[in-house]
């Protein structure tokens, strides 16, 4: 006991320090207050009734009493259920259960007292639905009953928020199980402007491009707040709205469950355009299965410790994802012969043309004899650029002549830790953690399987909350969090089919130092064929969110004084580049990009299309990223 006490003071005096130093900014928290006048039958108001307000899933309790004008408030309480009941010597004992308490907005339960002895008792269940007198704040809950009832595709809470009205956003039925910020926009606000949690902690990148840190596991999640406007002071940090995740408690009681829920190939249809090829006569393989399992209840040791089941209470949870599809890509190729410098396909009905289309020598302006580049007049690495595109096997769909099937897969666990500690009546500790980590891997990049994109984002949030009751109108709440966004994008080896050198491309780069992968293809357009895309990559980014936070209440009389700080240090460590999809005369790769046309600019010189000036060597445009900064 000691112990705790004396790490309580010192914490409170940090925070102290915190108050003084830090921008005036509050400090954002989930927890909110009770508080009502207590009467008796007549009217009057009851002075120094004692209140005891007990949690009904832990049973923790706060006891106070009302002042000289019936009043009592008791404020920093976790959001949950919550027991109120009033007692004073010549009147009967009342009692209203049931009170649901929301994230950050304040209840009202006002009490009545009937005329008898204390050992009888009145006892009330509050209403379902009551009205917000205590607070402006605009905002809905959605609660543990309606997120267990609602039919979400991927089990993503994060689009509950869907159902307050002024948010707009996807189909709330849209199919979404991993990171993402929702593209909401929150009465008119930017996506970019709206904040999501997790138990107090940042759920936003620092670098935010539409995705979140980490996602919330549906069956842990208490409640959800949506906060569209006039929302209290503290709840800063956003221009637009905030959605706020809240993770339950354990209770008094052990509880468990473990499910599975799956989708299947063989229950679909096939696409027409798998349909016209033979070789997927059949629906493309498809294979969803999100599986899980938690576990809940007090910590305890028989007769040794938490016997009452009071004090210490623990949620175990975990979730997982895998997701296996296959994607399909049809794209046309140069042929056998035009990788030897043979065009002569081109003088009659082609796929590349729709009229017979004869090349020219670019030095002298005279046609190439039956189309056919001369040995000696032909680029090795351009001939090398031609042979870097897959081999023709056909002629299928429109003018294409090549296609393949990959597997685009998709892997996600999830583990939540929630920890609840009362090792006093004055003090209560709660901890919160969830480990996310989400790995995939592209079927393709612009259509080929060169160089396709493999991710890894292993993503946490935790919260260390502390309530401490000083006295009965004095009470501090600590709280700190933090979020680590971490993102590795990296490029698929297998096979070495992202080497430049398997096809022979060995030209000398503008910057060949500190190349990310220094044999790597590079980017080829050609008019009228698909596009080799060597990509941004590989490439990460990290960045840390942490906050430091304290708020301090006064009760005086009927007035509550609150006041907070927040210290916030964010960052974002890139190794990445600004410009990740390549823009006209410039590159997203560092190992080059070369863009053939059929009419070279400025009137230069060459064959007349973009496929026989490849073969020669003449490309129109080059551009090359040099060493990437951190």
């Amino acid at each position: 006991m000691n112990h705790v006490r004396s790490w309580s003071v010192a914490l409170i005096a940090a925070f102290a320090v915190i108050v003084v130093c830090a921008p005036a900014v509050y400090a954002q928290s989930d927890n909110s207050t009770i508080s009502g006048f207590v009467k008796d039958q007549t009217g009057a108001v009851v002075a120094n009734a004692k209140v005891t307000i007990r949690n009904e899933d832990t049973g923790f309790e706060r006891q106070l009493a009302t002042n000289e004008s019936g009043f009592y408030t008791a404020p920093n309480l976790a959001p949950g259920y919550y027991t109120v009941t009033v007692e004073l010597a010549g009147f009967k004992t009342a009692q209203k259960t049931r009170n649901k308490l929301e994230a950050g907005i304040p209840l009202a339960v006002n009490m009545e007292l009937a005329v008898g002895q204390v050992a009888e008792s009145v006892t009330v269940e509050a209403s379902v639905a009551q009205l917000n007198t205590e607070s402006a704040t605009v905002g809905k809950t959605v609660e543990q009953m309606q997120i267990q009832a609602a039919t979400l595709n991927g089990r993503n809470p994060l689009f509950l928020a869907l159902l307050k009205p002024g948010v707009r956003g996807p189909a709330l039925s849209g199919f979404s199980f991993g990171l993402t910020s929702g593209g909401f926009s929150i009465n008119g606000g930017r996506s970019q402007d709206s904040l999501i949690t997790f138990d107090g902690a940042v759920g936003i990148r620092t670098r935010a491009n539409g995705t979140s840190i980490g996602t919330a596991d549906l069956d842990t999640v208490q409640e959800v707040q949506i906060l569209t406007a006039n929302y209290q002071a503290e709840y800063g940090r956003s221009a637009a709205g905030q959605i706020r995740m809240v993770t339950r408690s354990g209770s008094r009681d052990f509880h468990g469950s473990a499910y599975e829920y799956f989708r299947n190939s063989a229950l679909d249809a096939n696409s027409w355009s798998r349909n016209k090829v033979a070789a997927t006569n059949f629906p493309a393989p498809f294979r969803y299965n999100q599986f899980g399992y938690n576990v809940s209840g007090p910590v305890m040791i028989p007769k040794v410790f938490n016997t009452s089941r009071e004090k210490l209470f623990f949620l175990w949870s975990q979730e997982w994802v895998r997701y296996r599809r296959e994607d399909i890509s049809f794209q046309r190729v140069p042929t056998a012969l035009m990788r030897q410098g043979d065009f002569s396909e081109l003088l009659g009905p082609n796929i590349f043309y729709s009229t017979p289309r004869q090349i020219t020598d670019p030095q002298t302006g005279q046609p190439f004899a039956g189309n056919i580049i001369p040995q000696n007049r032909l680029s090795a690495n351009g001939i090398a650029f031609l042979r870097t595109y897959p081999a023709p096997i056909g002629s299928f769909q429109g003018n294409t002549n090549w296609f393949k099937v990959r597997p685009n897969w998709q892997n996600q666990r999830k583990d939540t830790v929630a920890i609840d500690f009362n090792p006093t009546a004055t003090q209560v500790f709660k901890f919160r953690h969830s480990n996310y980590n989400w790995t995939a891997l592209d079927a393709f990049r612009s259509g080929f399987d060169y160089a396709i994109t493999d991710w890894s984002r292993p993503n946490k949030t935790g919260s260390l909350g502390h309530v401490w009751t000083l006295s009965p109108t004095s009470i501090n709440e600590a709280l700190v969090t933090a979020s680590v966004d971490r993102v590795y994008i990296g490029v698929d080896r297998t096979g070495e089919r992202y080497l430049r050198s398997r096809s022979g491309i060995n030209y000398r780069y503008l910057f060949p130092e500190r190349k990310e992968i220094f044999d790597k293809v590079p980017t080829i357009e050609i008019p009228n064929a698909g596009t080799i895309d060597g990509g941004p990559y590989p490439a990460s980014s990290t960045g840390p969110i942490y906050q430091l936070s304290n708020n301090f209440t006064k009760i005086r009389g009927n007035h509550t004084f609150k006041v907070g700080a927040l210290f916030e240090r964010s960052g974002q460590n890139d190794f990445d580049q600004i410009n990740v999809a390549g823009v006209p005369g410039g590159t997203n790769n560092q190992n080059g990009r070369f863009v053939f046309t059929d009419v070279r600019p400025g009137g230069a010189a060459g064959t007349g299309t973009g496929l026989a000036n490849a073969a020669v060597g003449l490309f129109s445009t080059y551009a090359e990223i040099g060493p990437r900064s951190f």
